[in-house]
């Protein structure tokens, strides 16, 4: 477009009423309009003339930017936009993958199950150590409340108490516990109540024995003349059963024939009963185990409960030689055999030791003096079982199994009840070269190392 083109352009848009300069000025009045400066104010030539003409003139102005970039007139009312409202201002949720929330949903399950199943284990595991810590809480007091009900395995010594006037049950139990007369109070309680005993203890002083059980305590407590009923006896060493049981008859304890009974087939829950011999031809069980001493009985007893107090005696005195028994390498079976017939043979304790001495010599391998030859054995047997055995290959069995004439070393079973000399004699036997003795009729001992000085020794006893 040349500059011809370019005025009649400008010319077609200005306004009618609007003069056109002078053909020396257009070519300035065109660019200087154009270029006008926007800093001049233009207010002061719009004052000059009406409003609508100002106005109208300033729609219809025209510069190049507006003529190509103005969108056309148009009649419509130009619309009013409003501002939309705020929103409120929410964060964005993050999108989560379904596979990896189920893993970690699982893994939770999963942790969940582990730890309810450990709560469930430490819930079983307390429960079940609290049951087990009563029940074995609860077995123990009901095995000590037995054991005190009966007087079972306590230790035989009397006791003298005395129960204040006025004393009521729990005090008197209270009183023999301390006394250690029982164990168990509370247990003594109840048994005398449902015995209906607990008003019917008497005061006063009496002398018990803490081996007693709750009944033999009850007869004596419940009426001061009681006591006439209690009665003791002394056993001495070397009694045989047979003895014990007529002594415990003429005493009004128990009968003899139920004793020698009892003797022979009565079965205890002692530990040391498994050492015990078994040989069928044992005559008297409980030979040998019945010790001897002292003891208190009730008139009127079970031959059960009176042999309970000589073996519970004897339990308690043989266990402190258990270790001795294992280096000699005896059993309690033997060493008790071999005390009974050292207890027949010696009364005294320095004959006792030389006594064994011989006899573990005689015992030993190799000694070539495998019989005991001791008169004792026949005794036994002559006197003790040969008269109530009226088979005659029986008897002829016990005889060879008693007799140490026939019998090769020990005999089969104990030949009477042992003390406590005879039985550590036959654990420390004197250490001498003996294998022979005799005695006089004054009971003076003679041993000798060899046959010669034995049959000498026959002689000079009185015995040739």
């Amino acid at each position: 477009m040349n500059n011809k083109e370019f005025e009649d352009f400008f010319k077609d848009l200005e306004p009618a009423d609007i003069p056109l300069a002078p053909d020396d000025e257009k070519e300035d009045l065109v660019f200087s309009s154009f270029f006008e400066d926007k800093t001049t104010p233009a207010h002061k030539k719009d004052e000059e003339k009406p409003l609508d003409t100002v106005k109208k003139q300033k729609e219809q102005e025209f510069t190049f930017e507006d003529d190509i970039f103005a969108p056309p007139p148009s009649d419509e009312e130009e619309p009013v936009f409003k501002a939309a409202p705020a929103k409120e201002y929410k964060p964005e949720k993050k999108k989560e993958d379904p596979e990896k929330d189920s893993y970690a949903e699982k893994a939770r399950k999963k942790k969940r199950r582990r730890l309810n199943t450990l709560y469930n284990w430490l819930v079983t595991i307390i429960w079940v150590a609290g049951v087990l810590a009563v029940s074995v809480f609860i077995a123990s007091f009901a095995l000590s409340s037995i054991n005190d009900l009966v007087g079972f395995s306590k230790e035989s010594r009397e006791v003298e108490i005395t129960i204040p006037e006025g004393y009521d049950l729990s005090q008197i139990a209270e009183l023999l516990e301390k006394k250690g007369i029982i164990d168990e109070p509370f247990t003594f309680e109840v048994y005398a109540r449902v015995k209906d005993m607990d008003q019917k203890l008497d005061s006063g002083t009496f002398v018990l024995n803490s081996n007693l059980g709750y009944d033999q305590i009850f007869q004596v407590l419940k009426r001061k003349e009681a006591a006439k009923n209690v009665v003791s006896i002394t056993f001495y060493e070397g009694m045989k059963i047979s003895d014990i049981a007529k002594r415990l008859d003429e005493n009004g304890v128990c009968d003899y024939d139920e004793f020698m009974l009892a003797a022979q087939t009565e079965t205890f829950e002692y530990e040391f009963e498994n050492m015990m011999g078994e040989n069928e031809y044992i005559y008297y069980k409980w030979e040998g185990y019945l010790f001897p001493d002292t003891y208190e009985f009730f008139t009127n007893s079970t031959p059960r409960s009176v042999m309970i107090k000589f073996i519970d005696n004897f339990n308690n005195k043989i266990s402190g030689y258990y270790d001795r028994m294992q280096e000699l390498g005896m059993s309690l079976d033997e060493v008790i055999t071999l005390a009974s017939v050292i207890q027949s043979e010696a009364a005294y304790r320095t004959d006792m030791d030389k006594v064994s001495s011989a006899f573990h010599n005689r015992l030993a391998k190799g000694s070539g003096l495998p019989y005991l030859q001791s008169d004792v054995t026949w005794f036994y047997y002559e006197q003790e079982i040969m008269p109530y055995v009226e088979d005659e290959a029986l008897s002829d069995a016990y005889h060879t199994s008693y007799d140490t004439y026939y019998k090769q070393g020990l005999p089969v079973g104990p030949i009477c009840n042992p003390g406590l000399n005879a039985i550590e004699a036959a654990l420390y036997p004197e250490d001498t070269n003996y294998y022979y003795f005799v005695t006089d009729r004054e009971g003076n001992f003679y041993y000798a190392s060899t046959l010669a000085q034995h049959e000498a020794n026959i002689i000079a006893a009185g015995r040739g």
